[in-house]
């Protein structure tokens, strides 16, 4: 409550409590006694303040809150759609590679590698598809952000009194335009202004809006960050069970070996080829889509994090400077603690979006690292099977080597036996010979020739 000061006509004020009591003035130092009814004046002032309150309260149109869109968020889209689309596409596409000749690279990389593929080809599409209808859902969502949300025909500046004309403008926009980051914003914050009816306050619930649409783009993306792990998992996958085949083969290759017939080994050893071939092309695949989708999905978050940024200035540039409280007629301040409010905003928002940003950096840090030493532990499983692989090729030539030695020396031994056992015999024969010579020593044989009859 005022009064004056009757010596030095100073306008003074105390509370009601201090009703009839006497205190000094600060202007002149003279004694002044409070009138024993201002504390009943204090208080008939406030609840006639609060029945004008009351009355303005009364006196504001009502909004139609019932009629407020509900749905999605902005930032998502459906990936059970997105998964049929991608099944379809991955369909579409193994015709087509059926459709190649017979021993295309293509082809046979697609088809002839196992059914690793398959899985690693779908799980590429879903991804893209999901992409893909991102970024249709941020192409619109960058169109909303060219329709006048607060046209100025209205009025130029937003208060209690014509706030419900700027909502039934926003709320009979078409059904495509209600659920977008710029609707959905400007909305809830001429709502929440109409309740609370502060514009510092209204500028803190957008900065606080803003921080739950960045969080929700960042969750978006979630399902990517699968697709985009799940894709190289499957290549090791494939690689891991083309080693094994390759291992488990040699045992049919050195089988074959056994008996010193080298084109029996031709049959197992291409199937042991073929297994190898399955190793390393499902990780070359595998690796080409994770590049392939990583690109597009980082160019499309950081586009859906420059829109939240973009609505928070549309909100800043065009709402919170138009909005009128009612206190900027009797408190200079009430536009100092705007600006402040404002300012506060735009601070948040910067260290926010800074925020993001580390986070996005290392995310990729740790993405990239993680893919390193996944690839330096598929280096190091690949080089201990390729030594193995190397010792049980050095052990089976070793083997055929010893084999083919010992038959030689085999047929060597049977060879030098029948040679001396024929010298033998005829050595015999001649020793025989010489002794029935000896036993003649130049008699004569004298043989009869007998006649015809006898």
């Amino acid at each position: 409550m005022n009064f004056a000061c009757p010596t030095c006509n100073i306008t003074l004020q105390a509370e009601a409590d201090l009703a009839g009591k006497t205190v000094k003035c600060p202007g002149c130092a003279g004694r002044i006694q409070i009138p024993e009814d201002f504390g009943a004046q204090s208080h008939e002032e406030e609840h006639a303040a609060e029945d004008m309150a009351d009355q303005y309260y009364d006196s504001l149109p009502e909004l139609d809150l019932s009629s407020t869109p509900s749905g999605p968020h902005p930032s998502s889209v459906n990936i059970w759609i997105a998964g049929g689309l991608g099944v379809l596409a991955t369909l579409i596409w193994y015709v087509v590679m059926h459709l190649l000749p017979e021993g295309n690279y293509l082809r046979d990389l697609f088809t002839l590698r196992g059914k690793v593929q398959y899985a690693t080809t779908i799980l590429m599409f879903w991804c893209l598809a999901i992409l893909v209808l991102k970024a249709v859902n941020i192409r619109k969502q960058r169109r909303a952000m060219l329709i006048q949300a607060l046209p100025t025909d209205i009025d130029e500046e937003i208060t209690p009194t014509n706030l419900k004309l700027f909502h039934d403008n926003l709320i009979n926009f078409p059904k495509p335009l209600r659920n977008t980051y710029i609707v959905n914003r400007i909305r809830k914050a001429l709502e929440f202004f109409y309740v609370r009816q502060s514009n510092p306050e209204v500028a803190q619930m957008i900065t606080s809006q803003s921080e739950v649409d960045a969080a929700k783009v960042s969750g978006s993306y979630s399902m990517v960050k699968v697709f985009l792990w799940a894709i190289p998992i499957m290549g090791f996958i494939g690689t891991v069970v083309g080693i094994g085949g390759a291992i488990g083969g040699f045992d049919a290759v050195l089988g074959a070996g056994e008996g010193g017939d080298m084109s029996a080994i031709k049959e197992p050893l291409t199937k042991v080829l073929g297994d190898m071939g399955v190793a390393f092309d499902t990780t070359l695949l595998a690796l080409v889509f994770s590049i392939l989708l990583s690109f597009p999905a980082s160019a499309l978050q950081n586009e859906e994090d420059d829109l939240v940024t973009d609505v928070d200035e549309y909100c800043i540039d065009n709402l919170l400077k138009r909005l009128n409280d009612g206190g900027a007629n009797s408190n200079v301040g009430s536009d100092a603690s705007l600006l402040k409010a404002i300012g506060d905003a735009m601070a948040s928002n910067q260290k926010d979006i800074m925020g993001r940003f580390e986070s996005v950096q290392k995310g990729m840090s740790e993405s990239l690292t993680d893919q390193i030493s996944q690839h330096e532990k598929v280096a190091d499983a690949v080089e201990k099977q390729l030594d193995a692989m190397t010792r049980r090729t050095k052990e089976y030539e070793s083997k055929l080597d010893s084999e083919f030695f010992d038959s030689l020396d085999k047929m060597r031994i049977q060879s030098v036996g029948a040679i001396e056992h024929q010298v033998g015999t005829l050595a015999e024969g001649i020793q025989n010979l010489n002794s029935v010579l000896k036993d003649l020593n130049g008699k004569q044989i004298v043989v009869k020739k007998k006649g015809l009859f006898g």
